[in-house]
């Protein structure tokens, strides 16, 4: 027969005994939940990274567009600045060549 006192340190020890085994058990799921929660962190920031490459990309084929288009329109203006300036040009280059001649045969103005 055991005496209360026995009976007390069994259950006692059988407590601690329990309590160490759930500690234990709590310490692994701690663990566990702490890589479940990087690895849903690692994915979270992978699809962050992956979208806001994605915006990346489709704002620079947005702004390469809208480049293009003023880059056209610069070049179109260039063209005709650059035909009138030719004309221009062109135009004194003869009233000076008749100057020239003019002034060659002693034609006076």
């Amino acid at each position: 027969m055991s005496s209360p006192v026995e009976t007390t340190v069994k259950a006692l020890i059988e407590f601690e005994s329990e309590l160490d085994r759930m500690k234990a058990e709590a310490l692994e799921t701690k663990k566990k939940m702490i890589r479940e929660a990087k690895g849903l962190a690692e994915s979270a920031s992978n699809s962050a990274i992956t979208k806001a490459q994605q915006e990346a990309l489709e704002t620079l084929a947005l702004a390469r567009a809208e480049a293009e288009v003023e880059a056209k329109s610069i070049r179109k203006k260039g063209e005709s600045a650059l035909k009138s300036f030719e004309t221009s040009i062109s135009r004194r280059k003869a009233k000076a060549t008749q100057g020239v001649v003019g002034r060659l045969l002693g034609e006076t103005r």
